[in-house]
């Protein structure tokens, strides 16, 4: 049994981290995409939010012109 162990552990050690490694940065960078859309998602509300006050602030702007005349 722990000619068993010993061996396994053997081949544990003998493993390349690069598999490993490129796992863990597939996650990172599919997480780091994740996060890059939602702020663009984001920042596409508040731009629309934006031009939707511009727009009030202009109707507005335009009635009290029209009744100063």
């Amino acid at each position: 049994m722990s000619q068993l162990k010993e061996y396994k552990l053997q081949e544990l050690t003998m493993l390349s981290l690069s598999p490993m490694l490129r796992q863990v940065r597939r996650w990172w960078l599919r997480r780091a995409e994740d996060h890059f859309l939602i702020c663009a998602d984001v920042e596409q509300k508040r731009v629309r939010e934006a031009q939707q006050n511009v727009a009030y602030y202009q109707r507005r702007a335009a009635m009290a012109r029209s009744e100063r005349i």
